[in-house]
């Protein structure tokens, strides 16, 4: 294991946000089979540890991380026939890119999204009707009891945006994708468009609340409850996409949490729907915070 661990390393350019103080200490994983072997160091010693994919999802204390930041780097992507297998830190667009180069569709509709395929299992991403559990056929797992071992996607209890790997302490090593023929519309340049018209640019990290439902999507709401532009400190609710929160330039996560705790209070006092968040936001500790 030959992985260069960093002291007192700024998290915020590492995530979409670019929100979080120094983590204690850094290491980039760029060989998938030395991250279990960091995680048992780490439980042995009483290390605190996290899992950094594409950063797209976390949003970390202002304070930072005192413990061991561990960056997934490990990111090969191969295809065997209609199989595409990546590593957890293969990028979702590239996994996408590269199925298409092959003939293979079915996941087109996930270009554009941000993040990897590590947390898009994690958070099981989807968009317009498609979601990554309906291409899964096996994933590589680590947990200190059962160590390395595979799973199907019936494992993982998939459901709009979730899976049991956010409360199981299991790490996404190598997912294995099963996919169809790619058709002459299957990829098309409309999806790409759309998020370009529709999606903000900038430090911002996608929706940061759960579609309620199909009818009252999160964004419908806020912008039904008159919220967009709102601001606290330098964090802000798009303009374009009220589900869209973003970091104007020296935003902090306290601001973003007071932010997103204001949008939940008005859009439950005016549709009496409660919002969740899909954004993960944690203390300097790595615990939760729930808003």
């Amino acid at each position: 294991m030959k992985n260069e661990i960093k002291e007192n390393v700024l998290i915020a350019p590492l995530t979409a946000y670019k929100i979080g103080g120094p983590a204690d200490f850094y290491c980039e994983v760029k060989n998938i089979d030395d991250l279990p072997k960091l995680v048992v160091f780490c439980e042995k010693n009483h290390i605190i540890y996290y899992i950094l994919g594409g950063g797209c999802n976390t949003v970390f204390s202002d304070k930072g991380f005192r413990g061991l930041l561990i960056k997934m780097a490990a990111n090969k992507i191969e295809v065997k026939d209609n199989k595409i297998i990546a590593q957890a830190g293969a990028l979702l667009g590239q996994v996408v890119l590269k199925a298409k180069e092959n003939n293979l569709g079915g996941i087109t509709k996930l270009i554009g999204l941000p993040g990897t395929i590590g947390g898009a299992v994690f958070g099981n991403a989807g968009a317009q009707g498609i979601e990554i559990k309906d291409f899964i056929e096996k994933v590589k797992l680590f947990d200190l009891k059962k160590g390395v071992h595979k799973e199907g996607p019936k494992y993982f209890e998939f459901s709009y945006r979730q899976s049991n790997l956010k409360v199981k302490k299991e790490l996404v090593l190598e997912v294995t994708l099963k996919l169809p023929p790619l058709i002459d519309d299957d990829f098309s340049s409309d999806v790409l468009n759309f998020r370009n018209q529709k999606q903000p640019k900038g430090k911002v990290a996608g929706s940061f609340f759960k579609n309620p439902s199909k009818e009252n999507s999160a964004g419908k709401l806020i912008d039904q409850a008159g919220l967009k532009g709102t601001k606290i400190g330098d964090i802000q609710i798009s303009q374009l996409h009220g589900n869209w929160l973003m970091n104007l330039g020296n935003g902090t996560q306290k601001d973003l949490i007071k932010l997103a705790k204001l949008i939940k209070k008005e859009v439950k006092k005016r549709f009496n729907i409660g919002l969740e968040p899909e954004n993960i936001l944690i203390d300097e500790y790595g615990s939760l915070i729930d808003i």
